[in-house]
C-alpha cells in the first residue's frame, strides 16, 4: 500500500472547529466501521488505452456486520455522476452493503465483484437482489480511464483489507488518481466526538474544485491557474448516535457546509454526493439534540477534505500529466469554524 510522506491536520498540530476530533480523527472512530483500500499504480509515458499508465483503485467503507441494514440517506448536492445503488437508499432510507468508491467507468466491475463475493460466501437469497452502493469520481486526468484496469477481483481484494485501524489517506485506493482544487487529491478522513458520547466520522473521495476555489480565510485564495478540470466528491458520513432515517438525512445535508467552507461551489459538471448512515442502537432522545451532529458533519467534512489535500503526494500520470501536492505552507491555521 502506498503511504503518504506528508501529514494530516493532526500531524501538523492543526485543529479546525469547536468539537474535538475522535481518538484517531478518522471515520473508524465510529465503532465497528472499517476501511479497506486496493491501489493500482503502474506504467509511465504516453497513454495506450488498455495498457496504461494506470493510477486508480478501490476504497471501501464497511459498516459493522457488513450487510445491514442500517438507517441511511443520500444527499445529492449536484447530480453529475454515475454511482450505483443511491436510488434505493434514498427511497427506503436504509443501506444493505458496504460503500465502495472507485473511478467513473469501474462502477460496474466493483458492483459485480462484491456480488460475486456474496455468492461465493453464500450470503444471498436465490430469488432476491442486493442493493450495492458504489460511488465514483473521474480520475482520467492521470489514469487510463478507458483501460478498465479495475476488475471485479479488486473489489473483493479491497474488502479483504478492511480494518478498524486508522486508514491510509491521500493517493491511495480510489483516491490514487484523483485531483483536488487543482492539486493532488484523493482519500481524506476525519471525526468529531459528540457531547452525548457518540462519534461522527467522515471519509471523502476528493476530486473537485479548482485552484482558484480553495480558501482558508475569507479573501485568502491560492493564486494559481490549473488545467485540471473540476470534478466530483463523494462524502461518506457515519455516526453511532442512534438516529432514524429522517435524522440521518438531515445530518447528511450538513456535510455540504463543510464542502463549502473549503471553497467548493459544486460546478455544473461535478457529481457531489453524500451517503450517510447510523450504526448505533436506536436512541429517540438524540432527535432532540441534533445541533452537535449538524456541526460535527460540517467540521469533519471540512477536515477530511483538508486531510486528503495535505496527505497526497505529487503524481505523474498518463501523457506526462502532473498533479502537484498542495504546498504545505497552505495548510489552514487552527481556528474556530
Amino acid at each position: 500500500m502506498r503511504e503518504s510522506t506528508r501529514g494530516s491536520l493532526r500531524d501538523l498540530g492543526i485543529s479546525l472547529g469547536r468539537l474535538p476530533p475522535g481518538p484517531t480523527d478518522s471515520i473508524v472512530d465510529v465503532p465497528g466501521i472499517a476501511v479497506g483500500h486496493l491501489t493500482l499504480s503502474y506504467g509511465d509515458g504516453a497513454l495506450r488505452v488498455g495498457a496504461g499508465p494506470v493510477r486508480t483503485g478501490v476504497t471501501v467503507v464497511v459498516p459493522p456486520g457488513e450487510v445491514g441494514p442500517w438507517p441511511a440517506a443520500v444527499h445529492v448536492i449536484n447530480g453529475y455522476g454515475k454511482s450505483a445503488g443511491l436510488l434505493q437508499v434514498a427511497e427506503l432510507g436504509q443501506l444493505e452493503s458496504p460503500i465502495f468508491l472507485t473511478n467513473t467507468l469501474s462502477v460496474a466491475a466493483v458492483l459485480q465483484g462484491y456480488l460475486e463475493d456474496l455468492r461465493a460466501r453464500g450470503v444471498f437469497h436465490p430469488g432476491q437482489s442486493r442493493n450495492v452502493v458504489v460511488g465514483e469520481c473521474n480520475d482520467g486526468y492521470l489514469n487510463d480511464l478507458w483501460g478498465f484496469a479495475v476488475k471485479p477481483e479488486h473489489a473483493r481484494a479491497a474488502l479483504a483489507t478492511a480494518s478498524t485501524a486508522p486508514p491510509a489517506q491521500g493517493a491511495v485506493g480510489a483516491g490514487t488518481g484523483m485531483a483536488g482544487f487543482g492539486h493532488k487529491g484523493g482519500i481524506g478522513t476525519a471525526s468529531r466526538q459528540l457531547p452525548r458520547g457518540h462519534q461522527l466520522g467522515v471519509l471523502v473521495l476528493l476530486n473537485c474544485g479548482t485552484a482558484e476555489d480553495l480558501v482558508t480565510f475569507p479573501g485568502s485564495r491560492l493564486a494559481a491557474a490549473s488545467d485540471v478540470p473540476d470534478g466530483s466528491i463523494i462524502i461518506v458520513v457515519a455516526t453511532n448516535a442512534g438516529l432514524d432515517r429522517w435524522d440521518v438525512a438531515r445530518v447528511a445535508r450538513r456535510a455540504s457546509h463543510g464542502l463549502a467552507r473549503v471553497g467548493a461551489h459544486s460546478a455544473p459538471g461535478s457529481g457531489d454526493v453524500v451517503v450517510a448512515l447510523d450504526v448505533g442502537e436506536p436512541d429517540p432522545s438524540t432527535s432532540g439534540d441534533l445541533d452537535p451532529l449538524f456541526l460535527a458533519a460540517a467540521e469533519a467534512t471540512e477536515a477530511a477534505i483538508w486531510n486528503a489535500l495535505l496527505t497526497a503526494d505529487s503524481m505523474v500520470g498518463r501523457d506526462g500529466h502532473v498533479l502537484t501536492a498542495l504546498p504545505m505552507d497552505w495548510a489552514p491555521s487552527g481556528r474556530p469554524s
